[in-house]
Parts: structure tokens; C-alpha cells; sequence
């Protein structure tokens, strides 16, 4: 609305226009202004039977309120975790331990060799749909075949360093028979060419002792990220090739992304707002908050920032993705107040704060395409007064 409406607005909450010339006319005739053909008119027909008068109607008035508001546009987003982790095996073997499943445990037989339920040993600490932390232990793998290169890696080590001492001394004694020609040139050669290369292997021995250790580190699986475990359909006991099928996926869920796609004309409208806050001060932080709410809230509650923009649009649809960011705090219950998923009812704010009147939303009539309210005149009588709308606010004031 315009500041000239700085009047006072009539509040015609359930009154119509038939009652108000009604109740102006009792208004006049109470006045006396009346003339004499009317009051004859009413003599000659007293015999008819007469409508009652319409009593005046009680209005109750208003000042519109000023205050500073702004203008938005809103949109529908989904919820989405922040990231998502399929967990695998990078060794072969069978699978021993499950730390989440109810399944017992398997421990191998040193005598048959072959792996065996123990279920009396079972201590379940997680379950399926539980919160884990990075480094938390989920899974074992059978490691006997590890431990076992291991060992002979490092055995073979022993031997190649064995060797090398052997090979010092032959090169020691090369050196010394060198000068008097007892050894030929070639026999020199030789030594030194043979610590070389036990150098060499034992360089590749060192390099096959940490693959070994890799392996058999490899044999427990840990949480790599922190999250919630979805279900797993692994069973303790079943042979699992490396790098090949999930054993469980973990969803992080603090903070999540909101996944928005808007319209060209309103990311331009986001840029002007940046380049006036840019110009305004080179040094402001640049981060836009959108609002947004829930299926089932009251009011835009829930706040969120900006950190990515397609930097293309989608031919298709003319529309930009805009990805949000929020922190997702646990209730009451223990639960994330957001799950990936959720719709969410998106609010983005496009002008910055401007000073403006406002008035209930009741107030105002409809006259086909036009919207009107009514005024009351320097001699107190209500005016219809035409009024060009701004967006309702939440507390169901309209601009």
C-alpha cells in the first residue's frame, strides 16, 4: 500500500455494503434531514405494511501499521543426508563378526580349521538403524590367511637381511685384496653387484610385510564416517569377495542438504542483492539464509545457508539447482528433528528490508479484479479507497 493511506481503515470484518447505506441513511434521518414529499409519501402508505428500519451498525476502526518487511518467493525442497557411505570389504574371506546383528559370532576351529557359531559370546553394542562414530568397529573378516603372509613375509625379510650380512663381509674382504691384485676386477664387481641386489629384495621384502599388514588390518571393517547404519542384509558366516557387494550403508545426517531448483528471475534477484551488500561493504560475508518449515509447522522456523549454485541452467525446466545447508539437532526422543527425504516449504527472501504499511487481511474487499478498503473521510464517513497489494506476512498482515 501507498503511505498516503496514513487514514484511519475500516474494519468491515462481517459487514456488506447494504447494511452500511442502511446504516448511513438511520444516520441522516436521525439528523432531520428529510424532506416533505418523503414524509408524505409515508402518510399516504401507512396502510401498507412497513419494513423495519435498519439500525445503525457498529464498525470498529484502525490505524494500518508501519514496519519494515520484505519480499519473498517460496518453493518446494527436499531433505537429503549430507553424505552416504557403502561400506566393503577390501579383503576376501569369511565374514566372523557382525557388531549390529543378532547372529552370534563365528570363531574358527584351530584343529579343523573351519569357523563355528558362538553365540554365548555375543555382545551386541549396535543395532541396525543405530548412530555410529568414525572409527567405530562394524565387521571382522576371517584373518588367519593374513596373518599367515604376514608371518612368512617377515620371515623371508630375516633371511634377506641374513643374506646381506654375509655379502658385507665378502665386499670387505674384495676391497682390501683389491689393491694387491688378488681379486680381478670382475670378482669385485660381482660382490658389490650382489649386496645390490639383496638391497634391492629387501626393499620388495619390507614392501610385501606392510601389504600383509594392510590385509589383515583390512580384515576389521570400521565406520569411515560418522552416521546412522541402515539395514544390512550380510549374515555372519557368508564368504565375502573383496570390493564387490555393500555390507551396510551409514548416512550422515548432521548437518543435511536441502536440494532446491529455482527460477532464473529469482537467482538474478539473489545476485543484486549480493552486489549491493558487496558494494555497500567490500567486506560482508556473502552467505545467503533461506527459511523454510515442515509439513505440520507454524511460520518459516527453521533457517538454512547457501553454499552451492549450479553454475549452468537446465535447458528443460529454466530452472538452477540451489543447494542449502542446516544443522540437524536431536529432539527430545533422541531423533534428528530432520530425516533425509522430508519435503520442506522453502521461503527466500528477494529485496532487502523496506518500511511499508501493513493491514489485517480481512480488511480488504474484492471488486472482480480490483481489491479495495475502506476509509473513513475527514467527515468520518467510511470511502472505498482502490490499494495495490504486497505479499501476506505471517501474522496475516498484507503489505
Amino acid at each position: 500500500m501507498n503511505k498516503t493511506q496514513n487514514a484511519i481503515f475500516s474494519l468491515f470484518l462481517s459487514l456488506g455494503l447494504i447494511p452500511l447505506a442502511g446504516c448511513l441513511e438511520s444516520i441522516s434521518n436521525a439528523n432531520g434531514d428529510t424532506d416533505k414529499p418523503a414524509n408524505a409519501a409515508s402518510k399516504t402508505e401507512s396502510s401498507q405494511p412497513q419494513s423495519p428500519a435498519v439500525k445503525p451498525v457498529r464498525a470498529h476502526v484502525m490505524t494500518p501499521i508501519s514496519r519494515e518487511v520484505v519480499d519473498y518467493e517460496e518453493f518446494t525442497g527436499r531433505i537429503m543426508a549430507f553424505d552416504e557411505v557403502d561400506v566393503r570389504a577390501q579383503v576376501s574371506g569369511t565374514l566372523l563378526k557382525c557388531l549390529f546383528k543378532e547372529q552370534g559370532q563365528m570363531n574358527i576351529n584351530p584343529q579343523t580349521g573351519k569357523p563355528e557359531s558362538d553365540n554365548a559370546n555375543t555382545k551386541l553394542t549396535l543395532r541396525e538403524g543405530d548412530e555410529v562414530k568414525e572409527g567405530q568397529l562394524l565387521f571382522e573378516i576371517d584373518s588367519d590367511v593374513y596373518d599367515t603372509l604376514l608371518a612368512s613375509a617377515k620371515g623371508e625379510l630375516e633371511v634377506l637381511e641374513a643374506r646381506r650380512k654375509r655379502l658385507e663381509n665378502v665386499k670387505a674382504r674384495a676391497e682390501k685384496l683389491r689393491p694387491g691384485g688378488a681379486i680381478s676386477d670382475e670378482d669385485y664387481d660381482e660382490a658389490l653387484f650382489n649386496l645390490q641386489e639383496c638391497d634391492a629384495e629387501i626393499a620388495t621384502a619390507k614392501a610385501k610385510i606392510r601389504q600383509a599388514e594392510i590385509n589383515v588390518n583390512y580384515t576389521k571393517i570400521y565406520a569411515p564416517i560418522d552416521g546412522y547404519l541402515c539395514e544390512s542384509e550380510i549374515s555372519i558366516g557368508n564368504l565375502i569377495q573383496a570390493n564387490s557387494s555393500s555390507l551396510v550403508k551409514i548416512v550422515k545426517v548432521d548437518p543435511v542438504f536441502i536440494f532446491i531448483n529455482i527460477d532464473e528471475a529469482t537467482v538474478q534477484r539473489l545476485k543484486k542483492i549480493a552486489d549491493k551488500r558487496k558494494e555497500a561493504n567490500p567486506n560482508a560475508e556473502l552467505v545467503q539464509e533461506i527459511e523454510f518449515r515442515l509439513s505440520g509447522d507454524e511460520g518459516f522456523i527453521h533457517k538454512a545457508r547457501i553454499d552451492y549454485l549450479t553454475p549452468t541452467l537446465e535447458q528443460s525446466s529454466g530452472t538452477r539447482f540451489i543447494r542449502a545447508v542446516c544443522e540437524n539437532p536431536k529432539t527430545a526422543s533422541g531423533a534428528r528433528l530432520f530425516q533425509p527425504g522430508m519435503t520442506a516449504h522453502i521461503r527466500i527472501n528477494i529485496t532487502e528490508k523496506y518500511e511499508t504499511l501493513l493491514v489485517p487481511e480481512e480488511t480488504l474487499g474484492t471488486n472482480q479484479a480490483t481489491r479495495f478498503v475502506y476509509v473513513l473521510n475527514e467527515k468520518n464517513i467510511p470511502e472505498m479507497r482502490t490499494v495495490e497489494l504486497g505479499q501476506l506476512q505471517e501474522d496475516n498482515m498484507r503489505v
